[in-house]
């Protein structure tokens, strides 16, 4: 066992012992990369989801004195939906949520370990996933069409002068439809249901370094380069790769003399 592995279990256990010992919790679980131990390293956060009796969770929010190491925060950001982020002296994070049994029906879940339950947990965790649903893509034909529009909105913003919504358009926005792409024509299903960008290199280790090696760039030239890359890796073998659509792009964007 690693020592990031060894730590972060030492973590979960004292949680794991607080919750045994407190009547107002029915539960813990662990989910993000605590629901998949081969993903623990020492970059790994502590995703805390608490079940607890509905009287209590107000409380449990709001007075954080319970979580282990409480006096060693130096950072509580408390966000809309509920769910709190955590920042300790030394650096580690934790990302808590706190529900009750009818919150739980709504909860996103992808994965989860259950660390502690009392028995209300793992089969309102089970109902949950079945109610999750992943993140909606845009069929592999219409992205590249997409794809394609963004580039050209992307640059067209720089090139007006407005450089962060421009840019924006371009690294996230049309990036995000080539990973998507490389995704569905790698015929994998996308290791993370919820955030598209993680784990590409788990998928196409290769294409993932290019992509981030183009986004150092400036904008323009990262639109070109997403272009590029995209009609390398994508093109060749698919019938429906968009060739029209790609010169227009290129006269419109990057004209030949």
């Amino acid at each position: 066992m690693s020592d990031a592995v060894a730590s972060f279990d030492a973590y979960t256990r004292r949680v794991v012992s607080w919750a045994r010992g407190d009547a107002r919790v029915l539960g813990v679980a662990l989910l993000g990369s605590g629901a998949d131990r081969s993903r623990i390293d020492q970059w790994s956060d502590h995703d805390v989801l608490v079940l607890a009796v509905p009287e209590a969770i107000d409380e449990l929010r709001s007075d954080l004195s319970w979580l282990p190491d409480a006096d060693q925060l130096v950072a509580v950001g408390r966000e809309w939906h509920d769910g709190i982020k955590l920042l300790f002296a030394d650096g580690r994070v934790i990302e808590l949520g706190v529900t009750d049994a009818t919150g739980l029906s709504s909860f996103p879940v992808a994965a989860a370990h259950v660390a502690y339950d009392t028995g209300a947990l793992t089969g309102g965790l089970t109902s949950a996933q079945a109610a999750t649903r992943p993140r909606v893509t845009n069929a592999a034909r219409d992205a590249a069409a997409v794809l394609l529009v963004q580039l050209v909105v992307g640059v067209g913003r720089v090139r007006r002068g407005e450089h962060l919504s421009g840019g924006q358009v371009i690294r996230s926005e049309a990036a995000l439809t080539l990973v998507d792409l490389l995704v569905e024509r790698s015929g994998r299903a996308h290791p993370d249901p919820f955030d598209g960008w993680r784990r590409l290199e788990t998928v196409a280790p290769a294409a993932a370094s290019r992509l981030n090696t183009i986004l150092a760039q400036p904008a323009e030239a990262a639109a070109q380069g997403i272009l590029d890359l995209a009609e390398e890796l994508l093109a060749p073998g698919w019938a429906d790769w968009p060739s029209d659509g790609v010169l227009a792009v290129r006269r419109r964007l990057w004209p030949q003399p």
